[in-house]
């Protein structure tokens, strides 16, 4: 990658200084999603349920704590009439303004926030035990399953959690942690240090905080 100019600017994400980690015997793994677009959406969800069922094929999820996931694209319920939209990288812009053009006229707000977000992923047969410890979530398998989102403190930082993929699948479960810019070197450090049992290294915050939880 070329070295960063006024005239040739380089994006760089959140974590581009971390590299994924791994626990011993594929217990865990530990890895940023960079730039996947991100979008908070305000609206009232019978007006908008429609339009965007008809571009994208795809239903908002109107009760607490789930998401919708379809071709590529996720929403995310946060409130009764909040939802973050996640797609691909290469594919945010052409979605963003889809849902755009499908609400037009409707009274809401699209606000692009992904360059103030990013998002860490943690995954394999452990991860919902390191994930454990840094939450007052109830993150047993019968109480947070696949599809599920919520927002907690985790150590002291804000994130909202996003279980993908279900533990019962081909190697475990997968969690994201979607957290702001600011915070994400320290909340990745923190869950290296709960993954530290199974074989994850020991990672240090740059900005030299304290991991206590």
């Amino acid at each position: 990658m070329a070295d960063a100019h006024p005239s040739n600017p380089v994006r760089r994400s959140p974590l581009h200084h971390r590299k994924p980690i791994e626990g011993e015997g594929d217990t865990i793994l530990i890895a940023e999603r960079p730039f996947l677009g991100k979008a908070i959406l305000r609206a009232d969800k019978d007006e908008a349920v429609g339009p965007l069922r008809d571009a994208f094929g795809l239903g908002l999820p109107f009760d607490s704590l789930t998401s919708s996931t379809g071709d590529g694209m996720s929403f995310l319920w946060l409130g009764p009439d909040e939802w973050m939209i996640v797609t691909e990288p290469e594919e945010s812009e052409e979605r963003f303004g889809r849902a755009e053009q499908a609400l037009a006229g409707i009274h809401h707000q699209l606000v692009k926030v992904g360059d103030y977000y990013t998002a860490i992923e943690v995954s394999g047969p452990r991860a919902r035990e390191a994930l454990m410890k840094l939450t007052t979530l109830d993150l047993h398998p019968r109480a947070f399953r696949a599809g599920m989102v919520a927002g907690s403190m985790f150590g002291r930082t804000q994130a909202t959690l996003w279980q993908v993929r279900d533990g019962a699948e081909e190697g475990g479960p997968n969690f994201r942690l979607i957290v702001r810019w600011s915070m994400a070197d320290y909340l990745w450090c923190l869950i290296a240090d709960a993954a530290r049992e199974f074989g994850a290294p020991e990672e240090r915050p740059v900005a030299g905080e304290q991991l206590t939880v």
